[in-house]
């Protein structure tokens, strides 16, 4: 699974993120605005130059390329210097400086050519200046290691103000989250009917109050569930009690009656006692799963192998006419210290939907020690798939119990094999020890 970032984190490198971008942006534009004041103290001191040019040498002078104040002076683009000519094309617009850097990649730049084109009280003039490292260090290299001073002053202030104003917010948001977080691994069926705590802002206040809506809603449909399975249980056994105290006087009356027996009768009486064998089993199943004092109940010594072999023959009458081979393996003096009813209870289920769901094939029931393996080995023809086996409410319960109960319970499936393992842990010797 792909791990995920916390929001505290995520917060935390958005703003980083959004730092280092301020301050690559603000560098940018620092490095452009020094180059342009750097561009326009020289283009002032080529047009100051200049003027003083016209002003100081003779109409005659000017006619031929001068050197004046370090700057080449001519009135013909011609009279400039080859290196100059080679570097630019005659400029075409007035006042505007161009320049040449060359330099090679992150080092200070070698040369740079300046050249620009003015109109002075109606006399044109060309002004070029070439200059080298030394000159370049000379004039800008007092200028360049201030602004690198001053710029970086700038982004270190402005990187540590990000960072308090990140670790300010992410304390201020980050507290009532948790307190979010903790009230909420807090709630219980007692405390749901307490209203939530503020959480000072209103999307974690609606956020608390639609968790505590959830969860009491839902805490409210399991309580109904559990009260319906518990009347129902109880007024079940009432109606199952009857039922199986007819059939017995039923079977006595048979006994003693000099009338010849009827199969079909015996058929339909068999039918009845073992469906409400089955409603009482899943009666009792309900009861216990309603109650909420299994810590208290009483555990005693059992012999697991004589309940699996009772349990499987009160089951025998599900494989009639099926072709389906029981084997049934037990360890004698097997005993586990556990209630004896939960025991028969899941025991019981397991094995009864074993038996009623298998329409043909092998069952294998295996019982060492403490565990006990039921495996439905089947033809691939049998179509187990589409009703899971037929362990539907049967084993629902079961997981529940054992879940409740502190048991050992898996299963396994596949497209010839389904296995199910039961371990009730405590054994007799954790009795005597």
């Amino acid at each position: 699974m792909k791990k995920q970032l916390s929001l505290k984190l995520s917060v935390a490198l958005a703003f980083l993120f959004l730092g280092i971008v301020i301050v690559l942006a603000y560098s940018a534009i620092s490095r452009h605005f020094f180059i342009l004041g750097m561009d326009n103290i020289v283009s002032a001191n080529m047009d100051q130059a200049a003027k003083s040019y016209i002003d100081t040498l003779p109409t005659e002078t000017r006619q031929h390329r001068n050197e004046f104040s370090g700057y080449i002076m001519s009135h013909d683009w011609s009279q400039q210097p080859s290196l100059i000519q080679q570097s630019f094309s005659e400029p075409k617009q007035e006042n505007q400086l161009y320049k040449y850097i060359i330099a090679p990649w992150f080092s200070r730049p070698e040369k740079i050519y300046f050249l620009i084109s003015l109109n002075i009280n109606g006399e044109h003039l060309y002004i070029s200046k070439i200059s080298t490292v030394d000159e370049v260090s000379g004039l800008i290299h007092a200028n360049i290691k201030q602004s690198k001073k001053l710029l970086f002053i700038i982004s270190s202030g402005i990187i540590l103000a990000l960072a308090l104003v990140t670790w300010l917010m992410l304390r201020r948001i980050s507290q009532p989250v948790s307190q979010l977080a903790q009230w909420t691994h807090s709630l219980n069926s007692k405390t749901l009917n307490d209203l939530p705590p503020d959480f000072y802002y209103p999307e974690l206040n609606e956020m608390a109050s639609l968790i505590r809506t959830s969860l009491s809603s839902a805490q409210q449909s399991l309580e109904r569930e559990e009260r319906f399975l518990s009347f129902a249980s109880h007024e079940l056994r009432t109606p199952i009690s009857v039922v199986r105290n007819n059939i017995e006087l039923l079977a006595k009356l048979k006994q003693s009656s000099t009338i010849s027996p009827e199969p079909k009768f015996d058929q339909i009486i068999d039918r009845i006692d073992r469906a409400s064998l089955t409603m009482k089993n899943l009666s009792e199943t309900l009861l216990w799963l309603s109650r909420d004092d299994n810590d208290d109940l009483s555990r005693q010594s059992l012999a697991l192998n004589e309940i699996t072999e009772q349990l499987v023959d009160e089951s025998r009458y599900l494989l009639t006419d099926k072709m389906i081979s029981v084997s049934v393996s037990t360890k004698l003096d097997s005993f586990i210290v556990q209630p004896e009813h939960p025991v028969r209870i899941v025991l019981g289920n397991l094995i009864r939907n074993a038996f009623q769901h298998t329409q043909q094939g092998e069952i294998s029931i295996i019982q060492t020690d403490n565990t006990i393996t039921i495996i439905n080995e089947h033809d691939e023809g049998d179509d187990y798939r589409s009703n899971e086996l037929g362990f539907g409410l049967g084993l629902q319960l079961i997981s529940q119990l054992t879940e409740k109960l502190g048991w050992g319970y898996s299963i396994t499936n596949d497209q010839q094999q389904y296995q199910v393992v039961i371990s009730f842990l405590t054994t007799a010797n954790e009795l005597t020890s």
